[in-house]
Order: structure tokens, then sequence, then C-alpha cells
């Protein structure tokens, strides 16, 4: 048995659903206000151990005490009183035999009454509920206390002691409201460290709190919108009827159309911008005294990369359409009208096999040409779809051949490394496109190319000495088609290119996903044509051809 320090489970990075965040902190806030209007520490505890569920779901709680049994809690089964004993805070308990166990503190300050607020369950804590049940227990613990000092003061009334009774109740009073005006305080401090824009209204759409998240988002000060109505202040003029309606027909009838659900909807800031917003609605207060609390989620950024997304789903699905095109038409005009011509010649030569031989011969040796010219067209077709020297021997011999037949010097630098199929074509045709544009824009006299593989990534840079002042030009840019082939690997795309001064096109891919550089996938011929079908990139038979790319300076080629 031992017990060990606990701090929540959430994943990092992993952002906690906003209506469940705000549940919870309505259950703790709504519970302290009762919890001040408890009268005795055992009603107090039974109203902590049947709110936990609400906090920490499908959990249970207990209250026990180390070693002997009292009003509000029990004590502590055989061997975790010890364990009990050596917690200084917040602990998670392992016991043989027993599920898992999380022990809060509930210490009344009075008695010294080591107790503990011990939640049941099969499943870790998070730390939002780790850190909600930790204030629970301590403003259980700041009630409980209160009371004792109450239940202490009436055993020893005297008459002197009842002339003094008015005092005494207003220190209860006191005590009660000090008790409030901690919970409320620890909201503020919870709200004011959240993300997301909160705000608070009352049952006549008067705003009555906001937090820091909402002046960033909507442009206001807190003070500007406190009292003023919400419709006219963050809700556009096309939504403010419907807004009024929904609140003055849930307020008459209890219907529901918008509480306690994530809904997307425009939102208003101070200077009159609209953007999309995400929303959550819940109703606090006390049920004479209707409030509403939302949590706001400026999501602008997110839709924008579902754009982005979308659009380049579908830049990619046009460039495969376009690169089949382009196969058929190379196709027909190339290796079809050669073989066609070469069977033309072997029926002529056929036909005139007896009655001139010579000219029969003829035919064979011009059918024969056309063949092996036919031939060479399908290997530069092939070559132009996925070369087949990168398949058999890697993307740095591939990038030495392809450095080669390039018309101005280039050096490379790659290391002699496989890597996974996937990233091998996408380096490659990266770095035939970015040769591309040296030689039909840069007006350079030299290129470098260099390959860095790391643990977790690898970094292609393609560099020249020319003109430089590259600049993409508007949708038919190859350098679109790139990113979109870059992207997705899961890598990115950036441009170097001052004036004057070179360019450098650069490429970053992670293997997270794809595989270390040990891995080399093994493909066959029609996994080849289908799966490497160019997207943006070019050949280095695409050298020299009229490939709309990236302009630079005063030599933009549209």
């Amino acid at each position: 048995m031992q017990s060990t320090g606990y701090h929540g489970s959430a994943a990092d990075g992993e952002e906690p659903d906003a209506s469940l965040v705000l549940s919870s902190l309505n259950s703790v806030f709504s519970l302290s206000l009762i919890l001040a209007q408890a009268s005795s520490p055992a009603q107090a505890m039974r109203l902590v151990i049947t709110a936990v569920p609400s906090i920490a779901v499908s959990h249970s709680a207990v209250a026990w005490h180390p070693s002997k049994s009292g009003d509000y809690y029990e004590r502590a089964p055989e061997g975790v009183g010890g364990l009990l004993t050596e917690l200084t805070g917040v602990g998670r308990l392992a016991v043989p035999g027993f599920p898992a166990c999380w022990a809060f503190p509930v210490t009344s300050p009075l008695t010294r009454e080591q107790v503990y607020l011990i939640v049941i369950g099969s499943e870790d804590l998070a730390a939002q509920e780790t850190f909600l049940l930790s204030v629970l227990a301590q403003l259980c613990g700041a009630v409980i206390a209160s009371l004792e000092q109450i239940a202490v003061e009436r055993s020893r009334t005297s008459e002197a002691e009842l002339r003094g009774q008015a005092d005494r109740d207003r220190e209860v009073a006191e005590a009660r409201a000090a008790v409030l005006a901690t919970s409320e305080a620890r909201q503020r401090a919870i709200l004011e460290t959240a993300l997301d824009a909160v705000i608070s209204i009352d049952e006549s759409s008067l705003v009555t709190y906001v937090n820091s998240a909402f002046e960033r988002t909507f442009g206001y000060r807190a003070e500007e919108v406190i009292g003023r109505d919400l419709a006219e202040t963050i809700v556009p003029p096309s939504l403010r009827e419907a807004h009024r309606r929904g609140l003055a027909r849930h307020l008459a009838t209890g219907q529901v159309t918008i509480l306690n659900r994530r809904i997307e909807m425009q939102a208003m800031r101070a200077d009159g911008s609209e953007f999309p917003a995400e929303v959550s609605v819940t109703r606090t207060g006390l049920p004479a005294e209707p409030a509403f609390t939302a949590y706001v989620r400026d999501i602008t950024d997110r839709q924008r990369a579902e754009r982005e997304l979308i659009a380049s789903r579908a830049r990619l699905v046009a460039a495969s359409d376009a690169a089949r095109q382009r196969v058929t038409r190379d196709l027909h005009d190339g290796a079809q009208q050669r073989l066609v011509a070469a069977l033309i010649s072997l029926q002529m030569a056929e036909q005139r096999w007896e009655s001139a031989p010579r000219r029969a011969r003829e035919l064979v040796g011009r059918a024969l040409d056309d063949a092996r010219q036919g031939l060479e067209d399908l290997r530069a077709l092939a070559a132009g779809l996925h070369p087949a020297i990168l398949t058999q021997h890697g993307l740095a011999s591939a990038l030495r051949a392809l450095a080669d037949r390039v018309p101005i010097r280039v050096e490379t630098d790659v290391p002699g490394i496989r890597l996974p199929a996937p990233i091998e074509a996408g380096l490659y045709f990266f770095c035939s496109e970015a040769l591309t544009n040296v030689v039909k824009h840069a007006h350079a006299t030299g290129a470098w190319i260099r390959l860095e593989v790391a643990a977790d990534q690898c970094v292609a840079e393609v560099r020249d000495d020319g003109i430089g002042g590259a600049r993409p030009s508007p949708e038919t840019s190859g350098l679109i088609g790139l990113s979109d082939r870059i992207g997705a690997l899961g890598g990115t795309v950036d441009i170097v290119s001052p004036h004057s001064q070179g360019t450098v096109l650069r490429a970053a891919v992670p293997y997270s996903g794809i595989g270390g550089p040990e891995q080399v996938s093994q493909v066959g011929e029609g996994e080849l044509l289908l799966g490497h079908e160019r997207v943006g990139g070019a050949s280095p038979e695409d050298l020299g051809r009229d490939v709309p790319d990236v302009g630079r300076g005063q030599h933009d080629p549209g």
C-alpha cells in the first residue's frame, strides 16, 4: 500500500470541453451557495459527497478519518489510516483490494480533525477535476469550521452570552459572508485564467461580468459593458431580435433552445466587425434569480484552416486529373503514334515481301526505328511519373542524376540513406521543380541542393545565385502545388528570395506517422503510376518546357 502525489491525467496540449468545464464550475459555485446555508457539519458533508459525481463522472465519495468515526465521517479501513496521516495535501491512495482512491483534505481549523474527502472511481481524475474537487474540499472545511465554531459558542451559552447573541449572530453572518466571498473569489480567479471569453448576464439580459479573455476577444474594457444590454453589445443586428425572443420564451416557459450545448454563430466586436464564434451557454444563479453564463470562442482561425484544407484537397484532385490527362496526351501524341507507324510499316512490308523484297526490308527497318523511338518515349514518360533510379537507388542517386541533366552547374550535398518512398518522391519532385524554376527564371550560373536528415525530420534546400525576388503567382503557381505535395506529408515549404541575392526554397518533412529513414517502401509499377503522379512537380524532361511557376523580380512568368 502506498500514497502518491497526483496532478491529473490530461494530456499536454489537450483542450478541455468548454461546456463540461463550465458545468463543473457552476456545480462548485452553486454548491458553495448551498453550503453556506448548511445547519450542521454532517449536512455539509452530505452535500459535498452528493455533488462529487457531477464534477467527476463515474466517481463516488466518502468521508474518512485515519483513526475514528464522527458525526460526519467514518473511520478509514484498516491499513488506510496510516496512509492518510502521511499525506500533506491532495494525494492518490494505492490500496490492494481497493479501487483507485484520491484523498482531499477537509481539515477543520477549529478541531484539527484529519478528515479526508475520498473520491473513488475506476478512471483517473483529470487535472481540472482534481482542482475543482480540491476547491470543494477546502470550501467544505471552511463551512464545517464555521459550524463547529457556532456549536462551541452555543454550548457555552449563558445568560451573559445571551445578552450578546446579536453580536454573535453578526459574527456568524460575517463568517458565512467570508466563505461566500472566498468562493466567489476562487471562481473569478478560475474564469480570469480561461482562454475563452466568459460573459454573465441577468434575467434582463444586462451584462454582470466579463473576464480578461472577453476584453481581448471583443475589444471592450469590462467597465464599458457591465450593465449594458448583451444584444446591443456583442450580438450582430441580424440576430438581436431572435436573441431577445429566445430569452423571453425561456424565462416564461422554460423552453430550452441553446442551453448546455455548443453552437456556432456570428458575434460582433466593439468596432462592429463580425467573426464566427463557438458559444456554450448555461443557466446559473438561484432558481428565483435566473442568470446565464456563456463561453465564447473565436473560431476564425479554425474555419480558415478548414477552408485551406478543402482548397488544398481540391488542388490535389485537380493536379492529379491534369497529370492523368498529360499522360494520356503524351501517350497519344508520342509512343502510340510511333507504334501505329511501326505496325503500318510491318503490314506494308508483309504485303510486298514477295513482289518487292528490297522495299519490304526498308519498311521493316523503318518499323524497327519507330518501335525503338516509341520505347524511348515510354521510358521518358515513366521517368516523368517516377524515375526508376529513385526506386532502385534512392534519393541521393536520383538527385545527382537530375543535377547532371541541368544546363547550369549544380552541386549536391545529399546523404546516401534511404527514406520512406513517399518522402523520397515528394523531395525529388520538390527539387526537380525548384531546378526548373532556376533554369527558367533565375538567370543563375549555379545552384546547390542540400538534404539534412535529423531524428524527427528531413529538410531539403535548393539555393541559386540568380536575381532573386521570387514570388508565388496566384493559384497557378507550381509553388502552391509543391506546398500541397509536401503538406500531404505533414511538412512545410518556405521561400526566401531577396532581390539580387538569389533564392532559397526549403521543404521540411517530419518522419512522424510515416516511418524512419531505415524503412524503404516496396511498391510495384502500377502503384508508382497511381501513387506518384506529379502534383506541381517537374521531371527532368520538363526542364526547358513552359511550366508556369514562381516569378522573379521583373521576370514574372505569369
